[in-house]
């Protein structure tokens, strides 16, 4: 009898060392959709760039598919961007208004989060959530 109530305890304790809370992993996720601005980091050229909170009036970034295979950005957030083509789980190719040429973007997402991250010499990037 001692001995499977021992079982039990450890069993019980790797179930519980081992079961990951929401907040550790939210689930796979797309691109798509609307995301809301939460964070922004820019980084002096120092090393000291941090996110911080972005504060005043909500912005969103929406992410939609169009016909041609390729993404089309909207939104207050990044109104620069007007469209994208998703290269692989990490690298996206971004056209903006401001270069001719496409850049590459490097982002992470999640169910719930979206992280986008422009190629800077000093760091920089934005978070969101998704609405």
């Amino acid at each position: 009898m001692k001995k499977i109530l021992l079982l039990l305890a450890i069993a019980c304790l790797l179930y519980v060392s081992c079961k990951k809370t929401d907040k550790d992993n939210d689930g796979p996720g797309e691109v798509y959709g609307k995301w809301k601005l939460i964070e922004m980091m820019q980084d002096p050229g120092d090393g000291s760039g941090r996110y911080k909170k972005v504060s005043g009036q909500a912005k969103y970034l929406i992410l939609s598919k169009s016909a041609d295979k390729a993404g089309k950005f909207e939104g207050d957030a990044l109104p620069d961007l007007f469209s994208f083509r998703i290269l692989d789980s990490v690298k996206m190719e971004v056209y903006s208004n401001t270069y001719k040429m496409p850049l590459t973007y490097y982002y992470k997402v999640s169910a719930k989060s979206f992280q986008l991250n422009p190629p800077c010499i000093e760091g920089c990037g934005y978070r969101f959530v998704r609405e």
